[in-house]
């Protein structure tokens, strides 16, 4: 063989390592580059439609408005000069490109508690407090970037027994929410219904690890659908909300007017008999 055609070969074979090499490298970065839903499991899309929910107001303690709102996959929040907010709560980072069910949940109890507690005014951070009883990192994530509660002592997570972050059910989705200007609470939980049956228990295999790969394409799914319920739902089809109660009538009144409206009568009637007399 030639020097010529070794040389060539010798060149080739460069070629495709350098080619294979810089194939492998580029891989790597679109994997590092690509949005990475944290909170989403295996098999479950990280994105959503688009949502008509109206977006959560509040002022901070010296009295600047910010503005909450879920866009974009992801719930966002914007400071004076629409700059957006970012925060890293025990490992969790919002805004992160996704939304997981924790984040939309905690947002619509935000939505519902601040339209009970505060229904013509915004409210402001200092004047807010919460007890709930879920480990979620979502969950507490989400009430620290809109609220700032546990940075200011003033949210508490109360586990029941047994109630581990891989191991719950519906009963621990409850909330009190307080306004403490007012001293006036608002208490609700999540219905049954809004997660499916075996939901709980598909969930504790997948963070056990203790999972088949068929339950865990299932667990994806009823996921995403969980989270489309809670991101379109009503209000009342997700929590529990007591309705107000009519007032009743102010019969007292009414009663003493009849009352005296006979006695008026009378009268006239006796007095127009007395005169024929």
């Amino acid at each position: 063989m030639s020097k010529f055609k070794l040389h060539g070969i010798s060149k080739a074979r460069g070629f495709g390592l350098a080619l294979m090499l810089a194939l492998t490298l580029a891989m790597a970065a679109a994997l590092l580059a690509a949005p990475v839903y944290a909170h989403a499991p295996s098999g479950a899309s990280g994105s959503v439609e688009e949502t008509e929910l109206m977006p959560i107001w509040i002022f901070d303690e010296a009295g600047e408005l910010y503005k909450f709102a879920v866009e974009e996959d992801d719930l966002v929040g914007y400071s004076r000069g629409m700059e957006r907010i970012e925060i890293e709560v025990d490992g969790v980072v919002i805004p992160d490109g996704s939304l997981s069910v924790c984040e939309v949940l905690t947002f619509r109890v935000l939505q519902l508690a601040f339209s009970q507690l505060w229904p013509e005014d915004v409210p402001n951070m200092a004047d807010f407090a919460v007890r709930y009883g879920h480990p979620s990192k979502g969950s507490k994530a989400t009430f620290e970037y809109v609220t700032r509660a546990f940075t200011r002592g003033a949210a508490e997570v109360e586990l029941a027994e047994g109630v581990t972050k891989k191991n719950f059910d519906l009963d621990i989705f409850w909330y009190e929410i307080t306004n403490t200007d007012t001293g006036e609470s608002f208490e609700t939980r999540v219905l049954e219904g809004v997660f499916p049956d075996g939901f709980f228990e598909l969930r504790t295999k997948v963070k056990t690890e203790t999972a088949t790969a068929a339950e865990e394409a299932d667990f994806a799914q009823q996921w995403e659908e969980v989270r489309d319920k809670v991101l379109t739902l009503e209000s009342d089809e997700l929590f529990d909300v007591e309705e107000e109660e009519e007032e009743s009538p102010p019969y007292w009144p009414i009663i003493f007017t009849l009352g005296l409206t006979v006695v008026l009568l009378g009268t006239i009637v006796v007095s127009l008999t007395g005169r024929r007399k």
